[in-house]
């Protein structure tokens, strides 16, 4: 490994523990010893329960990759496209760079003998819906938050940026032009930009979906996203946060969305600030907000890990041509 390969592995593991150093800080302006209370009190059937609905929840965004790999033409059974779902969180808790998304691709397209970017751009696809939905709730809680119409115009046009790239992704005037720059760049731009490369490809797999397939799949991701910001609620009502329903789902879409910048490891201590931040704008104090922000933690990425270990033992990567999930076919484009 060169020099230079080290150097940036160094880099970015730096940035990483930037989040960490966020929550000792974090961790030393409050009162642990309140926060231990709040930990001793805690409802712990209620948060069973929200342990346990998990199953559901990831069963609904399951149906809804089904739909997805359906469009682009790969039927995957459910019980191995739900326990490979289940696994992809467990890789992606034990990673920093949520790699677990890149290994459910990588799963279905050595399972099921289909092309890496064929199964990427259905990963892509289901975790696009969940973006923009984190997207349309965080951008309502800052809107309301918004004093200015400086901030206001902030906001839009941040959302405006996010989603543009890709719909000029998609787009067929704009893919050729960028095919024929692309391909100006020699080798590496052939790889990616011809008929069969791996972003020509990828864009083939996200056009697949129809309008129906789209609203179908809109429908299950906010059903998924009542399924999880309930789930957050009752861990709220667990440790005796007295906010509502919408406060909470505010709070948890703003601390997902930050938890996508590569500054921490599974979010530790950005998605914290975000909810101390936010919560206290409502007067919840620090002390019950951390403890609220590290049980949602808890739950969905150490308790969602150890359920996907289990999915892992019952379905591990394929390594070989044998190792074709059950099942498994595919339609030709």
């Amino acid at each position: 490994m060169s020099f230079q390969s080290l150097s940036q592995q160094r880099n970015n593991w730096l940035l990483r523990l930037l989040g960490l150093l966020l929550l000792v800080v974090l961790l030393a302006r409050v009162d642990l010893a309140q926060v231990g209370d709040i930990f001793r009190e805690a409802n712990l059937w209620l948060i069973l329960a929200a342990v346990l609905i998990i199953l559901l929840l990831i069963f609904v965004k399951t149906i809804r990759w089904q739909g997805v790999m359906r469009a682009q033409g790969t039927q995957l059974p459910i019980w191995p496209a739900y326990t490979t779902y289940f696994a992809s969180l467990f890789i992606g808790f034990l990673t920093p760079g949520r790699l677990g998304e890149f290994v459910r691709a990588l799963q279905v397209s050595q399972a099921c003998k289909v092309s890496s970017a064929k199964a990427f751009s259905s990963v892509l696809a289901d975790r696009l819906f969940d973006l923009y939905v984190l997207l349309g709730v965080g951008g309502a809680a800052l809107l309301i938050l918004a004093a200015s119409q400086a901030e206001y115009v902030v906001l839009t046009g941040s959302v405006v940026l996010i989603t543009f790239p890709l719909f000029l992704f998609i787009h067929n005037k704009t893919f050729a032009w960028l095919q024929r720059f692309g391909l100006k760049l020699g080798r590496p731009g052939r790889k990616l930009f011809s008929v069969g490369g791996w972003l020509y490809e990828m864009r083939l797999g996200l056009r697949q979906l129809d309008a129906s397939g789209v609203v179908i799949a809109v429908g299950l991701t906010i059903l998924a996203y009542a399924i999880f910001f309930g789930q957050c609620y009752l861990l709220a009502r667990a440790l005796n946060l007295t906010v509502g329903f919408v406060t909470i789902s505010f709070a948890v879409a703003l601390g997902s969305l930050v938890t996508l910048l590569p500054i921490s490891i599974s979010g530790l201590g950005t998605r914290e600030a975000v909810i101390v931040a936010y919560l206290g704008t409502v007067g919840v104090p620090a002390e019950s907000a951390l403890s609220f922000s590290l049980l949602v933690f808890l739950t969905f990425y150490v308790g969602g890990g150890l359920v996907g270990a289990m999915a892992w033992w019952i379905n591990p990567m394929p390594v070989g041509p044998e190792d074709s999930l059950p099942n498994c076919e595919v339609k030709e484009w």
